[in-house]
């Protein structure tokens, strides 16, 4: 059987910190349907960050259609959203906690909607502009890349492509990198121009209290790179998947504990208890199955 990789921002953060954690999640599949035996369980502080993820697209639409929302409308939403998740899956939420995920997310929202590009909008600064679907991919080679913006807007002769993370991690050698998968795709998607120089790139996301807006400027070279380092990334994944369906025991664990901490994958983990015993004992049932290998 074919094995496809498909690449996005959040599987390759997975893949970095547990190739274990990324496998069970997206890359154990069965033969005959294609389904994740191993169904996660989503924590409700990454709930409320899908509910923030749906409604800021909801309102984005809106926006764009010329439709202001109220404070109340917002929080009914967010709301509506939340409760929504949370019953898709098996959790069982206090009142008071859910709450406080509430408050979190309208605090963030009211935020959100302070940022420069957001209030250009409102003020009909830029008649030209979209929302887009991020779960939209595009087929690059024979790779399924998922790298959509939230928005394209164009400002003078630049499409500028913005996206929104509802919570980032402490900035790192690869943002720029994440960054020009946008123009990977949208040079894919058709519609958009495919000089790299016609583009404008930003991320806004939430760390440490506050918006955070990063801008890049792409370049010929370093989409080449891009495309270089997410094929890597690919063959990589490609590597662990072949690696997990020989012995998923020896499968590399988290890391660090922290990535552990927050795992949904934790409690059937060898490494769920204490990651560092857990290691050495692959480290010892590496070399059993090494042994035994060289004697076949």
């Amino acid at each position: 059987m074919e094995i496809k990789i498909e690449w996005s921002r959040t599987r390759r953060d997975l893949f970095l910190k547990c190739p274990r954690a990324w496998y069970l999640r997206y890359g154990h599949t069965t033969l005959s349907h294609g389904i994740n035996q191993f169904q996660t369980k989503r924590l409700p502080w990454d709930l409320m960050l899908r509910a923030m993820k749906e409604i800021l697209v909801e309102r984005l639409e809106d926006l764009q259609e010329g439709k202001q929302w109220s404070p109340l409308l917002l929080e009914h939403q967010l709301k509506y959203s939340l409760q929504k998740q949370i019953n898709q899956t098996s959790h069982h939420i206090k009142k008071r906690y859910f709450e406080a995920l509430l408050r979190y997310a309208n605090h963030r929202f009211a935020m959100l909607w302070r940022c420069r590009i957001i209030r250009q909008l409102e003020q009909r600064k830029y008649p030209c502009w979209y929302v887009l679907d991020r779960t939209e991919s595009v087929q690059i080679g024979t790779r399924r890349i998922y790298a959509s913006p939230d928005l394209a807007v164009l400002i003078q002769n630049k499409w500028h492509l913005v996206r929104f993370d509802m919570q980032s991690a402490p900035k790192k050698a690869t943002d720029e990198f994440e960054a020009n998968a946008m123009v990977l795709w949208a040079k894919h998607h058709g519609g958009f121009p495919q000089h790299e120089t016609s583009y404008r790139l930003h991320t806004i996301g939430w760390r440490r209290g506050f918006w955070h807006t990063e801008t890049f400027q792409p370049t010929q070279q370093s989409v080449k790179q891009c495309y270089k380092l997410l094929e890597y990334d690919c063959k990589a994944m490609l590597e662990i998947h072949r690696y997990a369906r020989a012995n998923l025991a020896l499968l590399p664990l988290a890391n660090t504990k922290k990535t552990c901490q927050s795992c949904s994958f934790r409690a059937r983990c060898p490494g769920g208890e204490n990651l560092v015993v857990a290691q050495h004992e692959q480290t010892l049932l590496e070399l059993a199955h090494q042994s035994a290998s060289s004697k076949t």
